[in-house]
């Protein structure tokens, strides 16, 4: 069994944001109720999860990765579609049982989530900025989880943060969009990329983007974070504006890949913005 092969299809830089995520969500909850037992729970269910989603989109994506990604555990055949859905199977349980010990609406919560993006990867990926959005919405989803498992119930304060990641990952989603547009195109998905080109696709997710950036000030001004939180959200920003620029510049397969990328890093300094100034409010 190639054990790499298994690890990489899981996306481990993403598998590990969502679970950041979930103690972000935590984190601006009003009771910031986490134990260690809940704490490993909750990294089985992010994980495990995401994990899972990103075993299933490869394997609908399996002929589009022939053309746009052969070198991906399918397509290389280093994993057969077959041991991929058992594989997916494996995953969605161990996540799902974490989330039914933690408690019932953290079971309510991960199973949504669960559903919209299996029925995303299934059926919804055509639709063009709806499936984007699909995909954002199961992004944010960790952020309600993290609420819901600390407080059962979500405040304003984690509403504001899931619309400003929503904005981001929305905007790489169809930054995305570029780099597989060939594959995308032979499968009749309808993304931004697709239908009007890369350049229309640079424009929307740079949009998207500087949104996020636009209403990053708010949590401050909100009095839901202390002044730490601004320069390190100055950097993400920077970044994000980076991104921007560069892939309405070169709006092709190549820089819409590395632009993609940056932007999960991108994210992740957002994410440490939100962490260090929660904790630090003074």
């Amino acid at each position: 069994m190639n054990w790499a092969a298994y690890i990489r299809m899981t996306r481990p830089p993403n598998s590990i944001l969502m679970y950041l995520a979930v103690l972000v969500g935590v984190l601006f909850s009003d009771s910031r109720n986490l134990t260690p037992a809940t704490a490993v729970l909750s990294f089985a269910t992010a994980y495990g999860l995401n994990g899972a989603s990103m075993v299933v989109n490869d394997y609908f994506d399996r002929e589009t990765d022939a053309v746009n990604r052969p070198e991906r555990p399918i397509p290389s055949g280093a994993v057969k579609p077959a041991e991929a859905i058992r594989y997916s199977i494996l995953l969605t349980a161990v996540g799902l049982a974490a989330s039914a010990l933690t408690s019932p609406a953290c079971l309510a919560v991960a199973s949504a989530a669960y559903l919209t993006s299996f029925l995303y990867n299934w059926r919804l990926k055509k639709a063009g900025l709806l499936g984007n959005s699909l995909v954002s919405v199961d992004v944010v989803a960790p952020f309600i989880y993290g609420a819901v498992l600390s407080d059962g119930y979500i405040n304003p304060r984690v509403l504001v943060f899931t619309l400003l990641a929503f904005l981001a990952n929305n905007g790489r989603e169809v930054v995305k969009g570029i780099s597989d547009v060939e594959g995308d195109r032979l499968r009749d998905v309808r993304t931004v990329a697709a239908l009007y080109g890369g350049k229309a696709a640079a424009v929307v997710g740079a949009a998207h983007y500087m949104a996020a950036v636009a209403l990053s000030p708010l949590p401050y001004l909100l009095g839901y974070v202390g002044l730490l939180y601004l320069p390190i959200v100055a950097a993400a920003d920077a970044g994000f504006t980076y991104t921007s620029i560069a892939i309405v510049r070169r709006p092709i397969e190549e820089n819409a890949i590395r632009q993609k990328r940056l932007t999960l890093l991108w994210m992740f300094i957002a994410l440490l913005a939100f962490a260090l100034g929660g904790l630090y409010l003074g």
